[in-house]
């Protein structure tokens, strides 16, 4: 897709991540590093015993990157390519594996190396082969102290991906008609395609979605912690990265070194709740743009913040089973509440496209918001030409993200609950009421059982982890922070950030930047209830 390089560099710091294609790992050797006093089980033994044969990425890694949005060229040369073999099963070792790529760029100092830190960009399903490497310019600072490593998880990217084929016509046709559901029969409708989505992913991926889930990639984490040959896990996790670092946290607690998790996902909340609290949370990051926007000139939404929400709820309206037909397809309602959505996630980077988007609307013309907005119609799993590729030319894999996010929760919605919720939502904001009400919808008809076993983080052994939470972040909102910090139950810190935009350490602000590298170069916490503005 030949889009604008900027708006790709912006998703991808937003953390709606994009893709290439493959990578050259290296292989593996005997080696390996456990903590002292924890032997593993012997059937793990040889996982555990691993060692990555760290190389050069080669030639096709730049043109990968150039592709998703764009390595910095001082990059290109400094990055390498490994893999490390976890097993398929971990209950049942010698049942097969699955292979995870990853890359690191080395420390450059200043300063002595402090050993490696492993970065999560979020999703579930993105790749983190691909936020590092479109993101490194982000991340000097650790990087002259630490050896920066992401890999793509289990199901994502390059590591076995979750590969769900081409959607049918009907399927194709009934999620585009019915992503925002006006009424209970669209919402059966939409119920009907996501039964056709999922039964479809069970008979393309049904070998793979049972084990993709947030607890085994939380393992995986550990065999990557000894094939880096360190003691503890050193972890910066943003978004979804949240959870799996949490996850890590309860489930190795004496192997947990210094974590950060940044854009807290609240363990708290089912799907409901968090579907709710999201709708709620991207209502204020909106109410604080059209803010922001009517002190400028350019604003096309005019001087008066009241008339500027009200221009968007009719401009809303006015796509209510309409579409405006642009070079790069319709735009219609769900396009545009994604497109607004997609450029809430940052401030500085999001904020003047939006404005710049609406200003173009105004004129007739809707082409941005399409392309910002994910493409003409709202199929949740537009695929390729090619039934096999899957999301393979999209590195924030719609299959990958249901696969996790179904294997993670038991809930079950059918179109009754979401004749329930939507009014409660749209007394929240009439604008993202029906798209965020409609996720309730995604684990219809999922062909495996779920459970709830990722919701449970309590590490009281663990040592503290800073916990950065933004008090208008749109993904995720900022009661995720105390309430990671509750369930965590081992004194971990809350830094607040009154900032907007998602996730706090990839925006443009000293006092986070500097909070969480104290942390992670000295292990100093800053103060309980710092605030950084």
């Amino acid at each position: 897709m030949g889009e604008n390089p900027a708006i790709r560099r912006f998703r991808i710091g937003a953390l709606t991540l994009l893709t290439s294609t493959a990578l050259l790992g290296g292989a593996l050797a005997p080696s390996g590093h456990a903590v002292p006093g924890q032997p593993e089980p012997r059937p793990l033994a040889d996982f555990y015993g691993q060692n990555i044969d760290w190389k050069k990425c080669g030639p096709d890694m730049a043109d990968d990157m150039e592709a998703a949005g764009g390595i910095p060229p001082e990059y290109v040369d400094r990055i390498e390519c490994g893999t490390v073999d976890v097993p398929k099963i971990y209950m049942v070792p010698d049942r097969g594996t699955y292979t995870l790529h990853m890359i690191r760029l080395k420390a450059t100092g200043p300063g002595d190396r402090l050993g490696a830190l492993v970065l999560n960009f979020g999703g579930p399903g993105g790749s983190g082969i691909e936020g590092l490497s479109t993101m490194a310019d982000r991340f000097d600072r650790l990087n002259a102290r630490y050896d920066l490593v992401a890999h793509d998880p289990r199901g994502v990217g390059k590591s076995t991906p979750v590969r769900c084929g081409k959607p049918s016509d009907q399927e194709e046709d009934l999620q585009e008609e019915h992503a925002t559901p006006r009424t209970s029969e669209e919402a059966r409708q939409l119920a009907r395609a996501q039964r056709m989505a999922n039964a479809r992913c069970g008979k393309k991926a049904g070998d793979l979605i049972p084990w993709v889930g947030t607890v085994d990639s939380a393992r995986d984490l550990d065999v990557l912690r000894s094939a880096l040959d360190e003691d503890k896990l050193n972890y910066l996790g943003f978004s979804y990265g949240t959870k799996l670092g949490a996850n890590y946290m309860h489930k190795f607690p004496k192997r947990s070194g210094r974590m950060v998790l940044d854009g807290v996902v609240d363990p708290l909340d089912d799907p409901r709740e968090m579907a709710l609290s999201n709708a709620r949370a991207f209502q204020v990051a909106l109410d604080n743009f059209t803010a922001d926007c009517v002190k400028r000139k350019t604003c096309p939404l005019g001087d008066d913040d009241e008339e500027a929400q009200k221009e968007l709820r009719e401009l809303f309206e006015d796509l209510d089973g309409a579409s405006l037909p642009t070079l790069w397809g319709d735009l219609d309602q769900p396009t545009f509440v994604n497109a607004i959505k997609n450029l809430l996630y940052s401030k500085q980077e999001g904020w003047p496209l939006l404005r710049q988007s609406l200003t173009q609307l105004a004129e007739g013309n809707g082409g941005l918001l399409v392309r910002l907005g994910g493409g003409g119609g709202a199929s949740v799993r537009a695929q390729s030409e090619d039934e096999d590729a899957g999301d393979a030319d999209d590195g924030m894999s719609d299959d990958a993200y249901s696969a996790i996010n179904c294997r993670d929760t038991s809930k079950r919605y059918g179109p009754e609950d979401f004749d329930k919720a939507v009014d409660d939502f749209k007394k929240i904001t009439p604008i993202f009421a029906q798209l965020s009400a409609a996720q309730l919808l995604n684990c219809t008809g999922w062909p495996i059982a779920g459970d709830n076993n990722s919701r449970f983080v309590d590490a009281p052994g663990a040592p503290k982890a800073l916990l950065v939470s933004t008090v208008a972040d749109p993904a995720t909102p900022y009661k995720g922070g105390p309430d990671m910090a509750k369930a965590l139950d081992n004194g971990s810190v809350v830094l607040t950030y009154e900032g907007n935009g998602h996730a706090a350490y990839i925006q443009p602000n000293n006092c986070v930047h500097q909070s969480v590298e104290n942390y992670f170069f000295d292990g100093k916490l800053p103060q309980r209830n710092t605030t950084c503005k």
